[in-house]
């Protein structure tokens, strides 16, 4: 996917990142400072929900409740374990960004675990509006059914009282008359990782791996640590969308369908599947991708420009990669091109039947109108086109 001369969606430098936050983006925040709500961001450019270690019910629930975070993780699961290092315990899928926003509604701080009841949230990006302002132009559409919650727990370092010895407990007399050497002290909390029971007789050591596991689960904003572990394709955008710059390439070898270049024509396709998550609440539209072409056709690069969120874009670009395009020609001669691609999204009903399964292709050429090649039923026209025009602004 990567090659040396596709420069212009470069990735980006993740230390200058700024957060981006669910409704609006926010300012560059300066390394290890800490905001109004007592947040901080480290030099690695993760904003923590955290600034301090936390020693009660009180403190947690001030931190969370009725917040909007991110799970770290990505997990998909509605019932999620974690050990006392903020590592996942159970089991759970991955998924899209798009797809692992919450809202915490109830915490139970116990002994030996954090208890989290909330609300998972799909991002639905708006498909109008100024490109540049697509990165803070989107709705929180809850995904949890109603009378339904996100289950959450963490494990505890839980803090142990050593007992005092009484004075007049008599000791144990060894062979030969000598007091028996008294027994060697065994460290505590020094087995796997994965234990679930990790003891400690320092409250102020418990209140800081708390903090610590909190953290390395949740994210108040969309930090540099969480972008930076997206795919590519969301690099790219979010990284023009920080420089405020539109997604082009800049090397000289990679044209644009336009005057004397005769435009790439798209062969065949994969069809870009929809998801259970946004049949259900109802998230259709058009999204847009910047896409390079080889001498070949070949998909070389993608990057989202216009997204739909909800876990639809991951969708499109795997559809995109794997479909046929006949090269841009300039000259009569193969050339390296960037095309505008939109993908449609729908509602399936009865109407339309239900979503192609995954995997399905469709000839572009023999596709009838208004029917689906793959469930022969009716249906909206293809799932995604080639629009070979100047940049939309």
């Amino acid at each position: 996917m990567k090659s040396a001369w596709i420069v212009a969606f470069a990735l980006p430098l993740l230390a200058s990142f700024p957060s981006f936050s669910q409704q609006t983006s926010s300012s560059t925040t300066p390394a290890n400072d800490t905001s109004s709500e007592g947040r901080s961001t480290t030099a690695a450019g993760r904003q923590e929900v955290f600034a301090a270690p936390i020693a009660n019910e009180d403190e947690l629930r001030e931190g969370m409740v009725g917040k909007q975070l991110f799970l770290r993780g990505l997990w998909l699961d509605d019932d999620l374990h974690f050990n006392v290092y903020g590592e996942l315990a159970s089991t759970s899928a991955k998924g899209s960004f798009t797809l692992c926003s919450l809202e915490v509604e109830h915490v139970r701080l116990t002994k030996k675990r954090v208890e989290l009841e909330g609300v998972r949230y799909g991002i639905h990006f708006e498909d109008e509006g100024n490109w540049s302002e697509q990165v803070s132009s989107f709705d929180r559409i809850r995904v949890t059914p109603k009378k339904r919650h996100m289950t959450i727990t963490i494990d505890r370092e839980q803090v142990i009282v050593p007992k005092k010895k009484k004075d007049t407990e008599q000791k144990p007399i060894a062979a030969g008359g000598a007091p028996a050497p008294a027994p060697t002290a065994q460290a505590v909390g020094t087995g796997a990782r994965d234990e679930q029971d990790v003891t400690t007789q320092d409250p102020a050591k418990a209140a800081a791996q708390l903090e610590q596991a909190m953290n390395n689960i949740f994210a108040p904003a969309l930090d540099a640590q969480m972008i930076a572990q997206m795919p590519d394709y969301w690099q790219y955008f979010y990284k023009a969308q920080l420089d405020h710059q539109s997604i082009e390439p800049t090397d000289p070898n990679i044209v644009r369908p336009g005057p004397g270049v005769d435009s790439p024509k798209l062969l065949k396709n994969l069809v870009a599947a929809s998801n259970d998550y946004a049949q259900k609440s109802q998230v259709a539209g058009v999204a847009s991708y910047k896409v390079i072409l080889g001498t070949d056709g070949k998909p070389m690069a993608v990057a989202v420009f216009r997204p739909i969120g909800f876990g639809l874009d991951e969708n499109a670009v795997t559809a995109i990669e794997k479909s046929s395009f006949s090269p841009a020609l300039k000259d009569g001669k193969p050339s390296a091109s960037v095309i505008d691609v939109d993908v449609t999204f729908r509602i399936y009903s009865k109407r339309t039947s239900q979503a192609p399964a995954i995997g399905a292709t469709q000839e572009a050429a023999d596709a009838a109108p208004n029917m689906s090649p793959v469930t022969g039923k009716p249906s909206l026209p293809g799932l995604f086109s080639v629009e070979a025009q100047s940049l939309r602004q």
